[in-house]
């Protein structure tokens, strides 16, 4: 179980992050090991995989600013973007509002756990970056819940991240990390990162058979079909 410390920590965190959370795609945060480039190139894969994947009813699970917004709103009929950080919610607003969709968006602030979704409400949810901060009980509480309010023969998609050896020296596979923000502020989260073996186990322990369309050196794209 995570301690309350530690999840107050972790949504500060992104709360203060909030103006600066894009950056994160081009490589620019206190953490960065790989060469920008490396971001930039593996985020213009992840763009394409989330617009040829995300159609219909669509829920876009802890959307930070909606970064991804852009690359799927043209195939969904309605989308509803999920935070618990008010921050990110006011920018994933004004996302939505740029775009000309705010009437077919819901923005709504809630715990990924505890918020009670519709069951088999959704045709895809889109879920980037969330799992990694999740330990192995969240994560299992986590896709019990998904494999309820996705419909039949509706999808998943997972963005994450990728255990890479030049992080050993830096970096915990699994564990707590210090993060700073722009302004100096610091901050606790608990961070993992997947291998492709990590990613096959998840049939074991969750029931759900990833389908791997991206494996790179920082992020990956996997899908998986519910079954009705």
């Amino acid at each position: 179980m995570m301690d309350q410390d530690l999840q107050s920590s972790m949504i500060e965190y992104y709360t203060h992050r909030a103006s600066e959370f894009d950056k994160k795609y081009k490589g620019y945060r206190p953490l960065s090991i790989l060469d920008p480039r490396t971001y930039e190139h593996e985020v213009k894969i992840l763009s394409e995989t989330v617009k040829t994947s995300c159609a219909g009813v669509l829920l876009d699970m802890a959307c930070g600013t909606a970064f991804w917004l852009p690359h799927y709103a043209g195939n969904c009929s309605h989308i509803t973007l999920f935070d618990q950080s008010e921050e990110m919610l006011s920018h994933a607003r004004d996302r939505a509002d740029s775009l000309g969709i705010i009437n077919q968006t819901d923005l709504v602030l809630g715990d990924a756990l505890s918020y009670q979704f519709s069951e088999n409400r959704f045709d895809t949810v889109l879920v980037a970056f969330l799992i990694s901060h999740f330990t192995d009980d969240q994560e299992a509480r986590f896709f019990r819940m998904l494999r309820s309010i996705v419909k039949p023969k509706g999808k998943i998609l997972i963005l994450d991240s990728v255990w890479n050896d030049a992080y050993a020296n830096t970096h915990k596979k699994t564990g707590i990390q210090d993060r700073r923000t722009g302004d100096g502020r610091e901050f606790q989260v608990y961070k993992k990162y997947f291998t492709e073996e990590d990613l096959s186990l998840f049939i074991t322990k969750h029931g759900i058979e990833l389908s791997i369309g991206y494996f790179g050196r920082s992020y990956f794209a996997a899908t998986t079909v519910i079954n009705g």
